[in-house]
Order: structure tokens, then C-alpha cells, then sequence
């Protein structure tokens, strides 16, 4: 079963996508912020983060970094307000980018094409 973590400080999307992605069959973890999504990837070997740029005290870009340097293993698709080509040039080098204003059918397929998953 492939893990998933999403990190977002707004609850109201983390209950969104954190149930889509339960009822689609993945164990799935939920960060308010980037200490708790850190403390997650240290002790769960994580598939892919659904990572937000815009969170108090530690943004999405300086995790996404660590994700980058200390696990590799870790596909992270940038999920944001900002349009994708925005996301880019704020965080550059993520498996894909995502509006949140698309909807959970976007989003949804993103993560398949991302984890190789047919769907």
C-alpha cells in the first residue's frame, strides 16, 4: 500500500484530501506544518507529499528542500492557490504542481500518474 502525506496548515483540505485518497486505497498521513510532516518522514518510509508553499514558521519550499536532501525517495507534487507556473518558480523541481482550485479529479490523477499507478 503506498503512503502518502499531506501537508497543509488549512484542516478543512487536509480532511478533503486525506479522505479522497483513503477511499482510492493509499494509508495516508496529514501534517499541519512542516515540523510535523518531517517527524513523519523520518519514521515512515512515505511514497509521496502533497505539499502546500504557504504555511507559518517553515514553508513548503525550505521542506520540500529537506525532502529533496534527506528523502530521496520521496515524490512530492506542490498543491497550491498559485497557478502552476507560480509553484515552478517558487519551487522548482517537483514530480508535479497542482491549483487547488482544479478539484480532486485533477489531483487525484496527478497522484496516480506520479506513483506509476494506472487510473
Amino acid at each position: 500500500m503506498k503512503k502518502i502525506v499531506v501537508v497543509d496548515d488549512e484542516r478543512r483540505i487536509r480532511t478533503i484530501y486525506c479522505q479522497l485518497l483513503q477511499d482510492e486505497g493509499f494509508k495516508v498521513f496529514e501534517a499541519a506544518n512542516a515540523d510535523q510532516a518531517n517527524e513523519i518522514v523520518k519514521h515512515e518510509r512515505v511514497d509521496l507529499v502533497l505539499l502546500d508553499i504557504k504555511m507559518p514558521v517553515i514553508k513548503g519550499d525550505i521542506l520540500f528542500e529537506v525532502l529533496q536532501s534527506f528523502h530521496k525517495q520521496c515524490k512530492i507534487i506542490i498543491t497550491s492557490v498559485y497557478p502552476p507556473e507560480e509553484q515552478k518558480r517558487t519551487v522548482s523541481g517537483a514530480h508535479d504542481y497542482f491549483d487547488k482550485s482544479r478539484g480532486v479529479g485533477v489531483l487525484l490523477r496527478k497522484v496516480r500518474r506520479v506513483l506509476g499507478e494506472a487510473g
